[in-house]
């Protein structure tokens, strides 16, 4: 089973705090892109987005050598297109709504 946590990550001369995902054995199996930022529905939520926040600076700073090589996705292959797979499927073309104006 997967878990998360935030990381402190040192890149390029700059720190910043990101997610990192581990598998069941705790090993780093991705980490998010961007920089995440505290955010909360009530007050409460963002509180305890900030104590997450402020955990990951007690734990070990990560650097880019400790992350998993980034998966690159294949170039040139893309998947079916909507009306290809309602064909293929035997389903009817899509019609197109008239706008509001033109059914008054």
């Amino acid at each position: 089973m997967m878990h998360w946590d935030y990381r402190v990550l040192f890149e390029d001369g700059n720190y910043t705090i990101c997610s990192v995902y581990y598998d069941e054995r705790g090993v780093i199996r991705a980490c998010s892109q961007k920089s995440v930022e505290p955010f909360g529905e009530s007050l409460e939520e963002l509180q305890e987005e900030l104590n997450l926040l402020q955990a990951a600076l007690k734990k070990k700073v990560l650097f880019v050598s400790d992350l998993p090589a980034q998966q690159v996705s294949p170039k040139g292959k893309k998947g079916k297109s909507l009306q290809e797979v309602r064909q293929q499927l035997g389903l009817q073309p899509k019609v197109a709504k008239e706008s509001c104006a033109n059914e008054r």
